[in-house]
């Protein structure tokens, strides 16, 4: 999150630069038929000149997942959160056009909820000729979406990411009671959804344990879920620390035989000597039959095969730009570029979130600039600010049109308000925008209030 001092989610885009998909292989390297994806644009899909898709949706197995973390907050400060986001979408199934595409086993984000001040809605049918639900995003800026869940709650999951099992997209993150204002550790929460518009609650997938580095008077931060490449065993990775995030900060992991199950808890993520992976912000995410841990201030972490260790360290300064360090890591992959986004350590405070590229997770990594547009170069409150939120993940939304990379930032409580950042984040937000592309440039570059997501399409319109 963001309140240490500090999605990956691997995603695939289809649209160029307009609101439609960017039309990309998902992450994890699936591709479509021969003829390629066709691209839509924002208002519905036209496809691009030459753009068939190819007969037949090539599965490609281990897609890529990612997720964020908490960074270190300085000394006697709050931790604020966001994460990486990560697409990895193995297409699998049928032809586009007959059936169109299923992702099985990638990652996607959407968002669903309350309508009203921030809801979203979804219909369900065919549109453009591709069979899928449209969902209606809207919130405002102030506040970000507020979703609802099926039993009329708020959705209550951040800092984390959503993995993509079959039809159904899973969101998990940190839930916040809203009778206490510490943000210690209270559990992992769970919600699901096949159409990315409304959500169902699922379970605390990793409650607070009675004792140890997730129990009481903990720290329990930026859970994400992949699914192991070589076993299929679900690995949930997060960050857990001391009340001052400071003395004693780790990665952590628990395990489940499913998505949605009850995860169980198998303490440090180490190496073979035993050498813990001292960091506070991280994500995790896996690359074809590969599958990383990733940190605040650039550190990539190799997993084992079987994802329960680590076997190398590396470094890229490039990813932290002119900041000197960066938190709230997210990767994700559109074609053949990976993406790394990360906020200042500013606390609880949204800041202007930056972004770098590279052909492969070990670099070479490129610093590229902010994602979103800056005026507030003194890094003052304003509109601007990466939208008042901080990045926790990139969903890709693969369809029969394209795929569209969806933004995910919580709007934390307090971002607009100084007086209490980040001490009632149960009231936390969600920023959810298209990302644009230029070549392999990427912008947020209008906040839309209201926008459309159609999953059967991977396209999205005002």
């Amino acid at each position: 999150m963001k309140r240490r001092t500090l999605l990956f989610a691997l995603a695939v885009v289809g649209l160029a630069c307009s609101s439609a998909g960017h039309g990309a292989s998902p992450t994890g390297g699936s591709a479509m038929g021969t003829g390629g994806n066709t691209a839509s644009s924002e208002t519905g899909g036209r496809p691009t000149t030459g753009g068939t898709s190819g007969s037949g949706g090539v599965a490609d197995s281990g897609g890529s997942v990612a997720g964020g973390s908490s960074g270190d907050a300085a000394p006697g400060g709050a931790i604020g959160s966001g994460g990486s986001v990560g697409v990895d979408a193995s297409t699998k199934g049928g032809a586009v056009g007959s059936g169109g595409v299923i992702a099985s086993g990638g990652i996607t984000t959407s968002t669903g909820g309350a309508t009203g001040s921030g809801g979203v809605t979804a219909s369900g049918g065919t549109t453009n000729g591709c069979s899928g639900p449209v969902g209606t995003l809207s919130g405002p800026l102030s506040t970000g979406i507020i979703f609802t869940d099926d039993q009329g709650n708020r959705v209550n999951a951040h800092g984390g990411g959503i993995i993509k099992e079959g039809d159904t997209y899973y969101l998990h993150g940190e839930y916040f009671l809203s009778t206490t204002t510490d943000n210690n550790f209270n559990g992992f929460s769970m919600y699901s959804s096949k159409d990315l518009a409304t959500w169902k609650w699922e379970k605390m997938v990793l409650p607070q344990q009675a004792s140890g580095l997730l129990g009481p008077s903990r720290k329990g931060e930026r859970p994400h879920i992949i699914k192991c490449p070589a076993t299929g065993e679900f690995v949930l990775y997060a960050h857990a620390a001391s009340l001052d995030y400071q003395t004693d900060k780790e990665v952590v992991y628990a395990t489940s035989p499913t998505v949605n199950g009850d995860y169980t808890f198998q303490g440090s993520l180490t190496n073979a000597s035993g050498t813990i992976a001292a960091h506070s912000d991280m994500s995790a995410l896996t690359d074809g039959t590969k599958a990383y841990v990733i940190t605040e201030s650039g550190h990539v972490y190799a997993l084992a095969i079987d994802c329960h260790s680590w076997l190398t360290d590396a470094t890229y300064a490039a990813v932290n730009g002119s900041s000197g360090g960066g938190e709230s890591p997210t990767i994700f992959k559109a074609d053949s570029t990976y993406y790394w986004i990360m906020s200042n350590k500013t606390g609880w405070r949204a800041n202007n979130n930056f972004y770098s590229t590279a052909p492969a997770i070990t670099g070479p990594w490129t610093y590229q600039g902010y994602v979103a547009p800056v005026v507030d170069t003194s890094n003052v409150i304003s509109d601007q600010r990466t939208w008042l939120s901080q990045v926790t993940w990139v969903t890709s939304v693969a369809g029969c049109k394209g795929t569209t990379y969806v933004f995910w930032g919580d709007h934390w409580d307090g971002t607009e308000d100084t007086t209490a950042p980040g001490k009632h984040n149960n009231l936390t937000g969600y920023v959810f925008q298209p990302i644009v592309f230029s070549g392999t440039a990427i912008s947020l570059p209008t906040y839309h209030e209201t926008w459309k997501l159609d999953v059967g399409a991977g396209t999205w319109s005002n």
